[in-house]
């Protein structure tokens, strides 16, 4: 069985990326890129730089934290009412097609999901109110959340921004060894007669 519940009606408004929600999330990603932020990631780069370790697991938190809060969609309460209308169509023998879709309709945050439902296997694709597809579940591998096109646009900032403040943390590493090394070529003299 496959449903949809954004068939048209008030949430067309939202599927086209006309809500005001949905724009203000599309903005996000630009706005997650604050002077605060940049200075933070420099500062992890840095730190990165020293220790020899790209992209260290502690600015990975840090990253995907701030990704969380302030781009990524809120992908745990659409997860969960997918869950529920599945545990509720297979308590059913023969589900109601209308109940289920009623259920649907009602995904938190103005989501929507396609459903496919066999006493055997369930999946489900859940899509955000602008139709931008960002979670899967199979019952044979659970949840999958895929990649929103902001939240692209956020790590491909984040991974320049970063990797241009490493490479002059470790130029600036370099040039230092450098200095160092010629200094104590100046210091050491051959007399020699």
């Amino acid at each position: 069985m496959k449903i949809n519940s954004l068939t048209g009606g008030a949430n067309s408004a939202a599927r086209l990326g006309k809500n005001n929600a949905v724009q203000k999330v599309e903005k996000t990603a630009k706005g997650a890129m604050t002077d605060g932020f940049v200075e933070k990631l420099k500062e992890y780069a840095k730190e990165d730089a020293k220790q020899g370790t790209y992209m260290s697991e502690d600015f990975t938190k840090f990253f995907h934290a701030h990704m969380g809060k302030f781009v990524s969609p809120d992908r745990s309460a659409p997860k969960a009412d997918v869950m529920s209308a599945i545990q509720a169509a297979l308590k059913e023998p023969h589900p109601m097609l209308q109940a289920l879709d009623k259920m649907l309709e009602k995904l938190s945050g103005g989501c929507s999901a396609k459903l496919k439902i066999s006493a055997i296997h369930q999946a489900a694709e859940v899509s955000a109110p602008n139709g931008e597809v960002i979670a899967f579940y199979s019952s044979n591998g659970g949840w999958t959340d895929i990649q929103t096109k902001e939240e692209h646009r956020f790590y491909s900032e984040t991974a320049s921004a970063y990797l241009q403040a490493y490479r002059e943390a470790r130029a600036e590493m370099k040039s230092a060894v450098q200095e160092q090394a010629a200094q104590n070529d100046t210091s050491t003299m051959d007399v020699r007669a």
